[in-house]
């Protein structure tokens, strides 16, 4: 049987918020959420279509700034 588990880099998980700006927490969040996906192997095109209806999403909400 062949493992589907592969190495990824990643870090220690940070003990206190790394901002308390909301919209820098956003952003981090995102980071986070698409690193995620691309781990998991998800194809570029699926994690390029989710992030662009993400930022829509967050547009809609006045959540976005960009």
């Amino acid at each position: 049987m062949t493992s589907r588990l592969r190495v990824v880099q990643g870090g220690a998980v940070l003990l206190e918020p790394v901002t308390a700006d909301p919209w820098e927490f956003q952003a981090d969040c995102v980071e986070a959420f698409v690193a995620s996906w691309r781990a998991r192997g998800f194809s570029p095109v699926t994690v390029e279509n989710d992030i662009g209806l993400l930022e829509r999403t967050l547009t809609a909400l006045c959540r976005r700034t960009a």
